[in-house]
């Protein structure tokens, strides 16, 4: 039998399965080693992006912590100083000035055995107070550490938190050598991770309200504020009780346009009264309290759609005759704006334009609204001068907020009722910032008084010749000092009421008129009280009065009637400290009215000793215009630019400078600007407008007709019972700073009354605050450390 020659043969193995089962063991050992070194990669890149992120946060918690720490030690440090340089900066962070030139607060949350002698030893002295910080390396035990040749202050890290290994940051501050400012270097750590961010703080003096004030402040209608307001009204003893001591007064811009709105708006300020938890004059709909206001009132919507109901809803709602969300008051504006043909809506029910003053106001608002520094077509697609008003113009009575010294529930408590009631209007406070705040401590609110201004006249009172006659004719001027003109002595001119226009006259003048005259640097003599007319005055204008006012009699010893005899019977006289009696007080003090006039400086005064507002008064009617910049925009519009921008370019640049620092430094002296009759042309261009700017200082300031003001108004006025101006009676609240028109029962006896026949309209009055206006001398206040925005660095030195 035959067999196959490899039946039962076994079979040779040839380890193929051994062979892919070791290739399959590497490969997949090389993806584990792989996916594991990858794995432990991620690991680290994790750690160190998380160590990168917290180092980074560190960094930024430590810049934080340094703005804070700055800011609440600098703030310690009242000067008088107007303007901080690099040298008064240098001499503050190190503690090299003058004891008399700064006071030192208490520290607020620690305590020290003696007050530091600058900035830097503040800052240091709230390092060593803390208790969160840590020692890391061998020197830091020693620190915090001045180096006071430098001006470096280094101080111990801090951690972020408890722990061990915790992430901390450290901080440096240097003073900037040839700059008023401070570099502040964060370096944030977290292991071996490290960022550092860099920022320098610039030590600067701001006073940054638009408006702060002694006495009472009324802002009428037909006002807009940009720029916080501050009051130290109601805090002495008294000043609530009277019939109109409120604090402020401000009045919604949409009454005396139509009765039904007015009583829609009534009903709007008795809910905001009731139910506004935030004191921005407005109501939200969304706001859980104050949503409940608005129930039941159907009258009461968001028009405008900006989440709030305020007065300016109301006014759009009921004048927006086609519900296109707009209220057009210039058709020929709209057209040229490319809205198209539109009818006017702002009209009463004849037809007439209605309060067009108004419209002007709102429109014009914040020129420069996509903020690219000029003013073009891309701002009127933004609302601006476009002939209607809308939600674009981002319309608001205060754009800012609200200080008071007096605490709320005092206020109210005079007051009988919200306070509320008698400040009216939306506020739109800044981003982070309250709309009203009471009880502000004296610290952040100082008072400002008459007699913080001793020397501050003196660079004013230097370049004006002291031996220069007050002219009663040009021919007793030097030459350099007034170029031409016409000059009219007083005797058989009319007697002018003072004020000028008000239906509240208290006394008549005969005045000298000086005409289409230039002065350079002039010093007006006591006893002038003229009227200078379409006059020019270039650099100084320099007002003299008898500082020693104060007797009880000085503002009426002289007062005569509107036919020139004497009002009182037995004339009443006044006395100089030394007893020298004075019959006649106006012939040395000074009462001047500046009608349609030009400057191209400032005026500056004497500091008086009381305030006498019959005999030391400032007046300014017309068209009058305030010039320092010879590049100021406002300035190149005018017809007469080249002109102005000569005589202002024949003064120094120091000169420039010192003039800057304030328009009107008149401290103690009454101010009125503007015309009481609201003096109105055809064209608005043509209509008769006050431009101030600057520090406007003053005892009080009166505000009417159509003004812009753009700097800070100053008032060193607080009227007492039974002192001053009220030694023979009358109530503290009769003494306000107004802008704007109030008649007699608003406490205003110098105002006319908005209901009395023939009232010739609320005026145009625009008052912002500049950030950048620079002060003058003497007002203490205190030092701030401003973060330089540009100057923020990742990276740098630590």
């Amino acid at each position: 039998m035959l067999r196959h020659p490899n039946r039962n043969r076994p079979t040779r193995r040839r380890a193929v399965a051994s062979v892919l089962a070791m290739m399959f063991l590497v490969i997949f050992g090389s993806l584990a080693a792989a996916m594991a070194v990858v794995a432990q990669g991620n690991l680290r890149t994790a750690d160190s992006a998380l160590k990168v992120s917290r180092a980074m946060s560190a960094a930024e918690t430590g810049m934080v912590f340094a703005a804070r720490r700055m800011a609440d030690e600098s703030s310690r440090f009242i000067v008088r100083r107007g303007v901080i340089d690099a040298d008064f900066a240098e001499e503050l962070w190190l503690g090299t000035i003058d004891a008399g030139d700064v006071t030192v607060l208490p520290p607020n949350g620690y305590t020290v055995g003696s007050p530091p002698p600058g900035i830097i030893q503040a800052i240091r002295d709230g390092h060593l107070a803390d208790d969160h910080d840590i020692i890391v390396e061998p020197g830091d035990a020693d620190l915090p550490e001045v180096d006071e040749t430098f001006g470096v202050l280094r101080v111990r890290p801090i951690a972020l938190n408890e722990g061990p290994n915790a992430p901390y940051f450290r901080l440096r501050y240097e003073l900037l050598a040839s700059e008023p400012a401070v570099r502040v270097t964060s370096e944030g750590v977290d292991g071996n991770i490290t960022r550092v961010l860099q920022m320098d703080y610039r030590i600067d003096k701001k006073i940054e309200y638009a408006i702060l004030s002694t006495n009472r402040i009324m802002i009428g209608k037909n006002v807009m504020v940009e720029g916080p307001l501050g009051s130290r009204y109601g805090v002495v003893a008294g000043e609530l009780s009277t019939a109109n001591g409120d604090p402020l007064v401000m009045r919604s811009d949409f009454y005396f346009l139509d009765p039904a709105l007015s009583g829609k708006l009534d009903t709007l300020y008795q809910q905001i009264a009731d139910h506004d938890v935030d004191g921005d004059g407005r109501l939200r709909p969304a706001h859980p309290t104050e949503s409940a206001g608005l129930g039941g009132f159907p009258d009461l919507v968001d028009y405008d759609g900006d989440e709030y109901v305020d007065d300016f809803d109301l006014f759009m709602d009921f004048f927006d005759d086609n519900s296109d969300f707009m209220v057009v008051y210039d058709d020929a504006r709209a057209l040229a704006a490319g809205l198209g043909s539109l009818a006017e809506e702002l009209v009463d029910g004849a037809g007439d334009p209605l309060d067009t003053q108004l419209a002007r106001l709102i429109d014009e608002a914040r020129p420069d609204r996509d903020g690219d520094g000029l003013i073009t077509a891309s701002d009127t697609g933004l609302g601006y001068m476009d002939g209607v008003i809308d939600g674009a113009d981002l319309y608001a009575k205060v754009t800012g907020s609200l200080a008071f010294a007096v605490a709320k529930a005092a206020w109210e408590a005079e007051h009988g009722e919200s306070y509320q009631t008698v400040v009216e209007g939306p506020i739109r406070p800044g981003i982070d910032a309250a709309p009203v705040e009471f009880a502000v401590p004296d610290e952040e609110l100082l008072e400002i008084t008459t007699g913080m201004f001793d020397d501050s006249q003196s660079w004013f009172a230097a370049q004006v010749p002291g031996s220069q006659p007050t002219p009663p004719s040009p021919d007793d001027l030097p030459t350099e000092a007034i170029v031409g003109g016409t000059y009219t002595p007083p005797a058989g001119q009319p007697w002018e009421a003072v004020p000028f226009g008000s239906a509240g006259a208290y006394d008549y003048y005969q005045r000298p008129h000086y005409e289409d005259m230039t002065f350079r640097n002039v010093r007006i003599h006591r006893g002038n009280n003229g009227l200078f007319e379409n006059c020019t005055f270039v650099g100084v204008t320099f007002v003299e009065s008898e500082r020693q006012c104060s007797h009880v009699d000085w503002n009426y010893a002289g007062a005569v009637e509107e036919d020139g005899s004497p009002r009182f019977d037995p004339p009443l006289v006044a006395e100089l400290p030394d007893s020298t009696p004075v019959p006649d007080s106006r012939l040395i003090s000074n009462n001047i009215r500046f009608h349609n006039c030009t400057f191209l400086g400032s005026i500056a005064g004497d500091r008086l000793d009381e305030y006498t507002h019959w005999r030391n008064k400032i007046q300014m009617t017309g068209n009058t215009r305030f010039y320092i910049d010879p590049n100021d925009p406002d300035l190149l519009a005018q017809p007469d630019a080249a002109t102005l921008q000569g005589h202002l370019n024949g003064l120094s640049a120091d000169d420039r400078t010192e003039l800057a620092k304030s328009s009107i430094l008149m401290p103690g002296w009454s101010v009125d600007v503007g015309n009481f009759d609201n003096e109105q042309a055809a064209d608005p261009a043509d209509t008769p407008s006050v431009n101030l700017r600057g520090v406007i200082i003053s005892g009080i300031l009166d505000v009417r007709g159509t003004a812009d003001v753009l700097g800070t108004l100053l008032m060193t006025f607080r009227p007492a019972d039974g002192a001053g101006p009220l030694f023979y009676g009358g109530q503290p609240d009769a003494f306000n700073t107004t802008i704007g028109y109030f008649g007699p029962d608003d406490g205003d006896d110098e105002g006319v009354d908005p209901l009395a026949p023939g009232f010739p309209g609320f005026g145009e009055i625009r008052l912002r605050y500049n950030p950048d206006a620079l002060l003058p001398d003497g007002i203490p206040w205190p030092v701030q450390m401003e973060p330089v925005p540009d100057s923020y660095v990742e990276g740098g030195f630590s």
